[in-house]
C-alpha cells in the first residue's frame, strides 16, 4: 500500500501504474509501455491455451524489465 494506494486485481495495479506513475511522469512512457507488453504476455500466459513463450521474447523483455525494476527502485529510495 504504499503511496497509499490500495488496488484488488493485476489489472488494478497497471490501471493505476498508468495514472499515477506514468502520467505523471515518475515512470517514463516507455517504461509503462514495456510494463503494458510484459503484463500482456504474462496475462496470455496464465490465461490462454497453448501459449509459449521463447527465450528470444524473454531475452528481448530483460533489459527493460531491469530498467523498470530500477526505476521503481528509485522511486521507493531503495537505491
Amino acid at each position: 500500500m504504499a503511496n497509499f494506494i490500495e488496488t484488488k486485481s493485476h489489472d488494478g495495479v497497471r490501471q493505476v501504474l498508468g495514472k499515477e506513475f506514468i502520467l505523471t511522469g515518475k515512470i517514463p512512457v516507455e517504461l509503462g509501455r514495456f510494463y503494458s507488453v510484459a503484463f500482456s504476455k504474462r496475462s496470455a500466459g496464465d490465461y490462454e491455451d497453448f501459449i509459449t513463450h521463447t527465450r528470444e521474447t524473454v531475452m528481448e523483455l530483460y533489459p527493460q524489465a531491469e530498467r523498470f525494476v530500477e526505476c521503481v527502485k528509485n522511486l521507493l529510495g531503495k537505491n
